[in-house]
Protein backbone atom coordinates (compact mmCIF):
# COMPACT_ATOMS: atom_id res chain seq x y z
CA UNK A 1 0.00 0.00 0.00
CA UNK A 2 1.22 3.06 -1.31
CA UNK A 3 0.55 6.89 -0.28
CA UNK A 4 2.15 9.88 -1.61
CA UNK A 5 1.29 13.42 -2.89
CA UNK A 6 3.61 12.93 -5.52
CA UNK A 7 1.62 11.15 -8.35
CA UNK A 8 5.13 10.80 -10.98
CA UNK A 9 7.39 9.17 -7.69
CA UNK A 10 4.48 6.92 -6.97
CA UNK A 11 3.83 5.52 -10.47
CA UNK A 12 7.79 5.39 -10.77
CA UNK A 13 8.33 3.29 -7.19
CA UNK A 14 5.07 1.37 -8.50
CA UNK A 15 6.75 0.11 -11.58
CA UNK A 16 10.23 -0.52 -9.73
CA UNK A 17 8.91 -3.05 -7.10
CA UNK A 18 5.63 -4.79 -8.90
CA UNK A 19 6.04 -7.63 -9.98
CA UNK A 20 4.87 -11.15 -9.78
CA UNK A 21 4.92 -11.44 -5.73
CA UNK A 22 3.97 -8.20 -5.40
CA UNK A 23 0.96 -5.96 -5.99
CA UNK A 24 0.94 -2.33 -5.30
CA UNK A 25 -2.07 -0.68 -4.51
CA UNK A 26 -2.11 3.03 -4.18
CA UNK A 27 -3.87 5.44 -2.46
CA UNK A 28 -6.22 8.26 -3.89
CA UNK A 29 -5.74 6.45 -7.44
CA UNK A 30 -6.78 2.33 -6.36
CA UNK A 31 -7.71 3.07 -2.53
CA UNK A 32 -10.18 5.85 -1.79
CA UNK A 33 -9.91 8.02 1.14
CA UNK A 34 -13.08 7.18 2.54
CA UNK A 35 -14.03 10.51 3.96
CA UNK A 36 -16.81 13.21 2.44
CA UNK A 37 -15.84 16.30 2.06
CA UNK A 38 -17.40 19.68 1.43
CA UNK A 39 -15.19 21.67 -0.71
CA UNK A 40 -15.69 23.43 -4.37
CA UNK A 41 -16.16 21.18 -7.37
CA UNK A 42 -13.69 19.90 -9.06
CA UNK A 43 -11.14 20.79 -5.97
CA UNK A 44 -8.77 17.55 -4.96
CA UNK A 45 -7.09 18.05 -1.92
CA UNK A 46 -4.03 16.05 -1.24
CA UNK A 47 -3.90 12.52 0.26
CA UNK A 48 -2.20 13.03 3.25
CA UNK A 49 -4.65 15.99 4.41
CA UNK A 50 -7.18 13.07 3.38
CA UNK A 51 -5.51 10.75 5.82
CA UNK A 52 -4.54 12.24 8.49
CA UNK A 53 -8.25 14.10 8.89
CA UNK A 54 -10.07 10.45 8.02
CA UNK A 55 -7.57 9.10 11.17
CA UNK A 56 -8.25 11.52 13.64
CA UNK A 57 -11.95 11.98 13.09
CA UNK A 58 -11.96 7.96 13.30
CA UNK A 59 -10.34 8.13 16.79
CA UNK A 60 -12.09 11.14 18.12
CA UNK A 61 -15.60 10.55 16.75
CA UNK A 62 -16.12 14.14 17.08
CA UNK A 63 -15.19 17.40 15.26
CA UNK A 64 -11.57 18.60 15.41
CA UNK A 65 -8.51 20.53 13.65
CA UNK A 66 -5.91 18.45 12.58
CA UNK A 67 -2.16 20.10 12.10
CA UNK A 68 0.41 18.31 10.07
CA UNK A 69 3.84 19.52 11.03
CA UNK A 70 5.87 18.64 7.93
CA UNK A 71 7.54 20.13 4.22
CA UNK A 72 4.14 22.63 5.08
CA UNK A 73 2.20 23.06 7.33
CA UNK A 74 -2.05 21.89 6.90
CA UNK A 75 -4.49 22.77 9.61
CA UNK A 76 -7.33 21.27 8.15
CA UNK A 77 -11.26 20.81 10.00
CA UNK A 78 -13.24 17.55 10.60
CA UNK A 79 -16.78 19.01 11.54
CA UNK A 80 -18.96 16.98 13.88
CA UNK A 81 -20.48 14.14 11.28
CA UNK A 82 -16.58 13.20 9.61
CA UNK A 83 -16.79 15.54 6.55
CA UNK A 84 -13.43 17.52 5.52
CA UNK A 85 -14.40 21.40 5.29
CA UNK A 86 -10.93 21.85 3.98
CA UNK A 87 -8.26 24.73 5.73
CA UNK A 88 -5.26 26.09 5.33
CA UNK A 89 -1.62 25.38 3.92
CA UNK A 90 1.33 26.95 4.90
CA UNK A 91 5.46 26.14 4.71
CA UNK A 92 7.02 24.24 7.15
CA UNK A 93 9.83 25.40 9.04
CA UNK A 94 12.09 24.12 6.89
CA UNK A 95 10.82 25.99 4.02
CA UNK A 96 10.80 28.71 5.71
CA UNK A 97 14.41 29.16 7.12
CA UNK A 98 15.13 28.43 3.41
CA UNK A 99 13.30 31.27 2.04
CA UNK A 100 15.01 33.54 4.53
CA UNK A 101 18.41 32.29 3.32
CA UNK A 102 17.63 32.34 -0.19
CA UNK A 103 15.75 35.88 -0.32
CA UNK A 104 18.20 37.89 1.75
CA UNK A 105 22.06 38.90 1.21
CA UNK A 106 22.58 38.26 5.07
CA UNK A 107 20.54 35.61 6.73
CA UNK A 108 22.64 31.88 7.12
CA UNK A 109 21.60 28.70 5.57
CA UNK A 110 20.31 26.83 8.70
CA UNK A 111 19.36 23.17 9.91
CA UNK A 112 16.48 22.94 11.94
CA UNK A 113 17.89 22.16 15.44
CA UNK A 114 15.28 20.23 16.86
CA UNK A 115 14.41 22.09 19.94
CA UNK A 116 13.38 25.22 20.76
CA UNK A 117 15.74 28.10 21.60
CA UNK A 118 15.69 28.54 25.52
CA UNK A 119 15.58 32.75 25.51
CA UNK A 120 12.62 33.87 24.39
CA UNK A 121 14.72 36.86 22.54
CA UNK A 122 16.91 35.43 19.54
CA UNK A 123 20.37 36.90 20.52
CA UNK A 124 21.80 35.38 17.74
CA UNK A 125 20.67 35.55 14.04
CA UNK A 126 20.22 31.78 13.69
CA UNK A 127 18.34 31.43 16.85
CA UNK A 128 16.03 34.27 15.70
CA UNK A 129 15.38 32.39 12.86
CA UNK A 130 14.36 30.01 14.48
CA UNK A 131 12.00 31.59 16.82
CA UNK A 132 10.62 33.52 13.83
CA UNK A 133 9.86 30.96 12.17
CA UNK A 134 8.42 28.59 15.00
CA UNK A 135 6.24 31.65 16.67
CA UNK A 136 4.84 31.66 12.92
CA UNK A 137 3.53 28.12 12.38
CA UNK A 138 2.46 28.22 16.50
CA UNK A 139 0.86 31.58 15.74
CA UNK A 140 -1.21 30.80 12.38
CA UNK A 141 -2.35 27.26 14.45
CA UNK A 142 -3.91 29.61 17.24
CA UNK A 143 -5.53 31.72 14.94
CA UNK A 144 -7.11 29.40 12.33
CA UNK A 145 -8.05 27.34 15.32
CA UNK A 146 -9.47 30.11 16.96
CA UNK A 147 -11.38 31.27 13.10
CA UNK A 148 -12.72 27.44 13.23
CA UNK A 149 -14.37 27.69 16.45
CA UNK A 150 -16.42 30.25 15.68
CA UNK A 151 -17.13 29.16 12.02
CA UNK A 152 -18.28 26.01 14.15
CA UNK A 153 -19.67 27.44 17.59
CA UNK A 154 -17.70 25.43 19.34
CA UNK A 155 -13.78 24.60 20.59
CA UNK A 156 -12.93 21.66 18.34
CA UNK A 157 -10.23 19.27 19.64
CA UNK A 158 -6.96 19.92 18.02
CA UNK A 159 -4.58 17.05 16.89
CA UNK A 160 -1.10 17.53 15.69
CA UNK A 161 1.13 15.12 13.73
CA UNK A 162 3.95 15.26 11.01
CA UNK A 163 7.47 15.30 11.34
CA UNK A 164 7.93 18.82 13.20
CA UNK A 165 4.78 18.45 15.25
CA UNK A 166 6.78 17.74 18.71
CA UNK A 167 9.18 20.33 18.21
CA UNK A 168 6.18 23.03 17.39
CA UNK A 169 3.60 21.63 20.51
CA UNK A 170 5.34 19.15 23.06
CA UNK A 171 4.70 21.66 25.22
CA UNK A 172 1.92 23.58 23.80
CA UNK A 173 -1.62 23.39 26.31
CA UNK A 174 -3.54 24.37 22.97
CA UNK A 175 -2.90 20.93 21.53
CA UNK A 176 -4.89 18.43 23.01
CA UNK A 177 -2.98 15.46 21.35
CA UNK A 178 0.48 14.83 19.36
CA UNK A 179 -0.12 11.80 17.56
CA UNK A 180 3.33 11.18 15.00
CA UNK A 181 1.85 7.97 12.87
CA UNK A 182 -1.95 9.30 11.88
CA UNK A 183 -1.01 9.14 8.47
CA UNK A 184 -0.34 5.50 8.62
CA UNK A 185 -3.49 4.99 11.11
CA UNK A 186 -5.53 7.01 7.72
CA UNK A 187 -3.99 4.31 5.69
CA UNK A 188 -4.83 0.98 7.54
CA UNK A 189 -8.25 3.20 8.11
CA UNK A 190 -8.80 3.26 4.10
CA UNK A 191 -7.56 -0.46 3.74
CA UNK A 192 -9.91 -1.91 6.41
CA UNK A 193 -12.95 0.51 4.94
CA UNK A 194 -12.19 -0.65 0.89
CA UNK A 195 -11.57 -4.84 1.79
CA UNK A 196 -15.35 -4.03 4.11
CA UNK A 197 -16.72 -2.58 1.18
CA UNK A 198 -15.33 -5.43 -1.56
CA UNK A 199 -16.57 -8.23 0.85
CA UNK A 200 -20.03 -6.32 0.88
CA UNK A 201 -19.95 -6.52 -2.77
CA UNK A 202 -19.35 -10.25 -3.15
Amino acid sequence: MLASVNREVSDLVTARIEGAAVTVFQIGKDVPVPIERALDENTKPGDDRLLVALAAYEGLQQACVVVDAGTAVTVDFVDGEGTFQGGAIAPGLRMMLGALHEGTDALPALELVGKLPKEPFGKRTGDAMQLGCIASVQGLVRHLAERYAVAYDAYPLIVATGGDAELLFGNDELIDRIVPDLALRGIAIACQKALASQADNG
